[in-house]
């Protein structure tokens, strides 16, 4: 009977350990399983081309430009706000065959009150480039010394394509911006130019003591290609 207890009690524990053995396995089974899974959803989940810049090109979000002004206010100052420029104030896209006549238009305002300026000694310039941020950092360098003189306006501004604005008999490039409504410009644009995105850029300017300007982006298609 001796003998009998003791095969049993070896049955037994040789059972437990098999018992717990086949567990342990099944447990560790099932965590390399997990594993794998987790590791092929999380491949799955990765976006490959998140990290991937686009390649269209997208126009800069743009906005007007209001620097320090040069000296305080002082009675009679005219501190100019962000020219305005309504989508019915200018033409997109448009062509270069130094034949089609365009408009552009801007609402000059003062700073404080948002309100159309009545003064008539604000001057306005427009011109055309294919760098907005060449011409930003043209005006702004040197403590902004270009729009602080008034008597440059005559020359190229950084980043202008130079010429390829001409203007209609009677509406001057630089002239002086319109008292309580728009200032307004006529102009082709000469032939020449590649197709792609420009910017039609206005720089309201008072005395070169304050000043502003502002961009509208615009596509332009080339008179060889029309609109290829």
């Amino acid at each position: 009977m001796q003998t009998s207890g003791n095969n049993q009690y070896h049955s037994a524990a040789y059972s437990q350990k098999m018992t717990f053995y086949t567990l342990i396995c099944f447990s560790l089974a099932g965590l390399l399983t997990g594993f794998a899974i987790g590791g092929f959803a999380g491949h799955l989940a990765r976006d490959p081309f998140a990290s991937a810049s686009s390649p269209l090109a997208s126009a800069p979000t743009l906005t007007g430009h209001g620097p320090r002004p040069a000296v305080s206010p002082t009675p009679g100052s005219v501190l100019l706000g962000v020219p305005g420029v309504a989508a019915s104030d200018y033409s997109s896209p448009e062509n270069a065959d130094a034949t089609t006549r365009y408009g552009f238009a801007t609402q000059i305002v003062t700073k404080t009150t948002n309100t159309p300026i009545a003064t008539t000694d604000v001057v306005c310039r427009l011109w055309l480039t294919n760098d907005a941020q060449a011409t930003t950092t043209g005006l702004s360098t040197q403590n902004y010394a270009l729009p602080r003189n008034p008597a440059l306006f005559n020359q190229p501004f950084p980043g202008e394509l130079a010429g390829a604005l001409n203007f209609a008999p009677g509406s001057p490039q630089t002239h002086d911006c319109t008292a309580n409504g728009k200032t307004t410009w006529n102009y082709t644009l000469a032939t020449g130019i590649p197709n792609g995105t420009y910017y039609l850029a206005i720089l309201a300017d008072w005395k070169g003591i304050h000043y502003n300007w502002y961009f509208v982006a615009i596509a332009i298609h080339s008179a060889n290609n029309g609109n290829n």
